[in-house]
């Protein structure tokens, strides 16, 4: 039989690449959603592969399909639970974080109802007032959290790599959207390079203000989630 080389190991992972799909999908059927093809491809190079030599393709194809989907898992959720643990708050800022060498920032970034009708709208139509607001004052503690948020940004420094919030710091004329006041914090300035947000169930990647501002949903609007992946570098 001849022998099969590999010159690098994306060219092996591309070729056994079937097998960890398959596999993948069998793990899912078990309810582990948080793994991915390349946690079963890591969990086996630290664990099955790492002490093996001279290792061929049909005992990879093999370790593959016949690893432990219950490990598997377990391998995921402990290594995102030691990723988080390393989210060290820095100066004891609420919703400031350092990881590695660079500097995160997270927030709902509340917004403020302005008009009567995005009042109205906001409550009783709007799920976050049904579902995360209090019965009490419901008015009186969205203008609070508003503040609080306004607050809390405003004492962020210049120099954060990443910002993630829920609600987006601008108002995007190309929603449908962009009427409603329930739909956007606007900030005076970007304090980051890159800002990731949600809420206003747009996808979105445009560039203002030399800050990149990405959405990337699923539901209502988006019925196709497409995996968009970002690149920090210093």
């Amino acid at each position: 039989m001849e022998k099969i080389e590999f010159k690098t190991v994306e060219e092996l992972y591309k070729r056994v690449s079937p097998a960890l799909y398959s596999k993948l999908k069998e793990i899912k059927r078990m309810g582990y959603t948080l793994v991915t093809e390349k946690d079963i491809w890591n969990y086996l190079v630290d664990n099955d592969w790492k002490n093996r030599t001279n290792l061929e393709l049909y005992d990879l194809i093999s370790d593959i399909m016949n690893a432990d989907n219950y490990k598997i898992n377990l391998y995921v959720t402990d290594k995102l639970s030691r990723m988080k643990s390393k989210l060290d708050k820095t100066n004891n800022t609420k919703g400031l974080y350092t990881y590695n060498t660079f500097l995160l920032a997270g927030d709902t970034l509340w917004y403020k109802p302005v008009t009567l009708v995005d009042k109205l709208y906001n409550y009783p139509m709007q799920n976050d007032s049904r579902f995360i607001l209090s019965e009490l004052s419901k008015k009186d503690k969205i203008q609070k959290l508003h503040n609080d948020s306004i607050s809390w940004y405003n004492n962020l420094p210049n120099n954060i790599d990443l910002i993630i919030t829920h609600v987006p710091p601008f108002r995007n004329k190309n929603n449908s959207r962009a009427n409603n006041s329930c739909y956007y914090t606007e900030v005076k300035e970007y304090k980051s390079p890159v800002w990731i947000y949600g809420h206003d169930h747009k996808e979105e990647d445009i560039i203002i203000n030399n800050t990149r501002l990405v959405s990337n949903p699923w539901g209502y609007d988006t019925k196709e989630f497409k995996i968009k992946t970002l690149t920090l570098t210093k």
